[in-house]
């Protein structure tokens, strides 16, 4: 469960026993205490309305917050992905190594570093029965070569990735997600 969602739920668990120990210390008053509370109580209720109106609307609004992030959690929420996503085959057809994507993804991230016209790298690592697909979403400099950056970026990283781990790596492909200039430099 996410915070919210943990936090949600144990204002809720308060506010029911607090509601329960209310209702037990009831019980054991006598009938004219739970009447003169019940009194006082609406009396008091009545005199600041608008404070019970916004009171109760956060209650229902917890509520339903609760409701759609508890309860119906399952029904919107993304998916966690299965264990066979999180990693990819390495090697040749009967090999039984695997690596995860996020080291994968370290080591693109390093080829950044080889590209200083590339801002951001963002990667996805799809597994394929015949090898490895590699996206970048690049954020690449105004000032760059977009198709030359895009095809030296695409060879590093496939020549990293199958010499330094041995993945079969069958596509590359680069999406320039944006592009920035420079800063101009200020006196």
């Amino acid at each position: 469960m996410r915070f919210l969602e943990k936090f949600l739920l144990f204002v809720l668990v308060l506010l029911l026993a607090a509601a329960g120990a209310c209702g037990m210390a009831f019980c054991f008053l006598p009938p004219q205490g739970v009447a003169y509370w019940v009194q006082n109580s609406l009396a008091v209720l009545y005199a600041s309305r608008w404070l019970v109106l916004a009171a109760s609307g956060a209650l229902l609004l917890l509520a339903v917050l609760v409701l759609f992030g508890v309860v119906c959690r399952g029904s919107g929420a993304k998916k966690e992905d299965s264990h066979a996503a999180k990693v990819v085959k390495v090697g040749a057809e009967g090999s039984n190594v695997q690596i995860s994507t996020q080291a994968v993804d370290c080591i693109i991230q390093q080829q950044k570093l080889q590209f200083p016209d590339v801002t951001n790298l963002e990667s996805m690592i799809l597994g394929h029965q015949d090898g490895t697909e590699i996206i970048l979403k690049v954020t690449a400099n105004a000032a760059a070569n977009m198709q030359e950056l895009s095809a030296n970026l695409q060879n590093a990283v496939k020549q990293q990735l199958e010499s330094m781990v041995g993945l079969q790596v069958t596509a590359v492909k680069v999406i320039i997600a944006d592009v920035v200039s420079e800063a101009a430099p200020t006196a």
